[in-house]
């Protein structure tokens, strides 16, 4: 298994949903942030589905471990969709649709990718999420992707983006 498929799988389509959401946000400025970040963001599940589609019907051994990957990876995945303790104001306030409604066009959007395949999607009623993300809690994957991700900043702090 690869380290680039938790990535790919559990970042794109869950952010996508999450912005397109919230460009529907009560909170105006939120609301402009997400449609802005939502274009962009269509390009990476563009490319995630693309790779998806692509390996899981390749030959035998790439479909194999990506089932494997799948596998593996679904808690985590799951995990995405924690929720915060002021999340029933958030819903009420209209400022987001919420984790629940998330996850279910997550789940939803998906299954489409995967029907195209011939992988399985497991069974997220057996599966326990991997919760934690929002209170710190990280595996030992996140601080080289971070790393990477503040390489240019590093690089030059002053940049205008």
């Amino acid at each position: 298994m690869t380290s680039a498929l938790p990535a790919t799988f559990c970042s794109t389509t869950p952010s996508l949903l999450r912005f397109e959401a919230l460009a529907t946000s009560s909170y105006e400025p939120l609301a402009q942030v997400a449609r802005k970040l939502r274009g962009e963001l269509k390009y990476h599940a563009l490319h995630a589905n693309t790779w998806m589609k692509r390996l899981g019907t390749a030959t035998e051994e790439a479909i194999e471990r990506m089932q494997r990957s799948l596998d593996f990876t679904l808690p985590y995945a799951l995990g995405i969709f924690e929720k915060t303790a002021a999340e029933p104001e958030i819903i009420s306030s209209s400022l987001f649709v919420g984790e629940d409604e998330l996850k279910s066009r997550w789940l939803e959007s998906i299954s489409k990718v995967l029907a195209q395949t011939a992988l399985d999607m497991p069974d997220v009623t057996t599966l326990t999420p991997v919760f934690g993300g929002r209170h710190g809690q990280h595996t030992e994957f996140l601080q080289p992707l971070l790393d990477e991700m503040a390489e240019v900043f590093r690089l030059d702090p002053t940049a205008d983006w």
